[in-house]
């Protein structure tokens, strides 16, 4: 097909797209050309995309970028030698709609809290009745505890990070030893559900300054997601590569891809279609706040699936150290079995763990 027919058959498209060979835009349709002036034939696409995403040589992708100092969600394909490119602004929640949302995560957090309270007080007179009927409902309430603790958290954190409220507190961190010691407490639990995660680093030490607790939430974000689409005996990979500009973590899975039509909804809030039946099916919060937390490291997501083969989502983040050096942080988060680091690993997985997992309570 040559360049112009792929062009007419785009022209009426209601999202930009830009067709781009060997780094040089060939063609732009009219929302494109309307909301980028400058696009033109012959004008170079670094321009507009940056790096990551012109280089990719997968056929199909996904990514979360800033382009133009707006988020957008780019869909890539190859045909060819040419690349074509759609771009999907990302909106996040409105002022009153923030506003809103902050106050529905104070009043389920005071509901949280009683739930809490309460499970504490029943725990020892259900051990000391030794019902399995009794102990199996306690755990049932403890799951729903946690399921609830994530909903809160995860859209007390879009609203904010959306308006630019979420606090960002990077520090110098070894990103080798921080992947280690998340992929050993997440590992404890993923095996549970049958699978493996794996880690593996070409280096012993790596140092950029980042937000540990945050890193974390999208880092486990993304092993929940990868969770959710593997079949029994599946595995999780979890690499990390850097030099002296940037890192890149790689996630990938064993699982069955992602099909085509559901990749421009990968990054979208609330665009997932909703299942009263499926148990693990979220509200499609995870990936829109994981680029936003990639965004505020001055990174950016990209996601590559096909189906049958599997799915790898790609984080890249600018190297960093903070000036002058600080004291190097050696556990930005606590991981250690009966802390509140296993509270954060517990929340972020409970929507894929087994209702096992949960036959007791860890300090929050």
């Amino acid at each position: 097909m040559q360049d112009r027919q792929i062009e007419q058959l785009f022209f009426l498209q209601r999202d930009a797209t830009i067709g781009v060979r060997d780094g040089v835009v060939v063609f732009a349709n009219p929302v494109a050309r309307a909301r980028y002036p400058d696009l033109t034939p012959g004008a170079p696409a670094e321009v507009l995309l940056p790096p990551e995403v012109l280089e990719r040589g997968e056929e199909t992708f996904a990514g979360s970028v800033v382009v133009r100092e707006e988020v957008c969600t780019v869909l890539g394909s190859r045909a060819g030698d040419l690349c074509l490119f759609t771009l999907l602004p990302q909106s996040g929640p409105g002022a009153e709609t923030g506003r809103l949302l902050e106050n529905i995560c104070s009043s389920m957090r005071r509901t949280l809290t009683v739930l809490s309270m309460a499970t504490e007080l029943l725990t020892p007179a259900i051990d000391r009745l030794e019902e399995p009927k009794q102990r199996s409902n306690l755990t049932v309430i403890n799951k729903s505890y946690y399921q609830l603790q994530r909903l809160c958290e995860n859209l007390d954190s879009l609203a904010r990070l959306s308006e630019g409220q979420g606090r960002f507190r990077p520090e110098n961190v070894d990103l080798v030893q921080f992947c280690r010691e998340l992929v050993g407490s997440a590992g404890y639990f993923v095996e549970k559900l049958g699978h493996r995660l794996h880690f593996q680093s070409e280096r012993d030490q790596l140092i950029t300054a980042l937000d540990g607790p945050k890193m974390s939430k999208l880092l486990l974000g993304l092993i929940s997601n990868s969770l959710k689409r593997l079949t029994p005996g599946g595995t999780l990979y979890l690499s990390l590569t850097g030099g002296e500009e940037d890192v890149v973590l790689s996630l990938r899975d064993t699982g069955p891809g992602i099909p085509p039509g559901e990749m421009a909804y990968v990054f979208g809030q609330y665009q997932r279609e909703r299942s009263d039946t499926d148990p693990k099916a979220g509200v499609g919060l995870g990936m829109a706040i994981a680029q936003e937390i990639a965004s505020l490291h001055g990174g950016t997501l990209l996601l590559t699936s096909h189906e049958g083969q599997g799915t790898t989502v790609l984080l890249r983040l600018p190297r960093r150290r903070l000036e002058p050096d600080g004291q190097l942080q050696e556990a930005p988060l606590p991981y250690g079995e009966g802390d509140g680091g296993m509270h954060v690993i517990l929340t972020e997985l409970a929507d894929v763990l087994g209702d096992e997992v949960f036959g007791r309570r860890y300090r929050d």
